[in-house]
């Protein structure tokens, strides 16, 4: 798939993330390092050892890095996983609301892994 169907496919914001990086070639040569981001993981690991400031910081990134990659639903999850947890202390909706991102990082992952070489 060309970057732009993996764009049509998530319902992200291809045209925002083309003007943004300037221009396409930029696009395809960074959106693929996404997976590599460490931050899924750091979420995953605060969320498993209960440290919330570190589940906040990397939904706050997730938010963050989602939004600049024009990954909507993923960013929209996070985003609410973010408030969730900002202010440091477990709210008990978290937990589903992870599920949710879980869900939506899939998907891009899913989508990301059908990328032409």
């Amino acid at each position: 798939m060309t970057i732009k169907e993996i764009y049509d496919l998530l319902g992200a914001d291809y045209d925002g993330v083309v003007a943004r990086m300037c221009g396409e070639a930029r696009v395809i040569k960074f959106v693929p390092k996404f997976l590599a981001d460490p931050t899924y993981n750091d979420l995953l690991e605060g969320f498993a050892t209960e440290n919330w400031e570190l589940a906040f910081r990397a939904a706050h990134t997730m938010k963050g890095v989602c939004s600049n990659f024009g990954f909507t639903k993923l960013q929209n999850s996070s985003s609410d996983l973010c408030e969730m947890l900002r202010p440091g202390v477990y709210n008990p909706d978290g937990a589903a609301q992870l599920e949710i991102v879980k869900a939506d990082y899939k998907a891009v992952a899913d989508a990301l892994a059908q990328l032409d070489a």
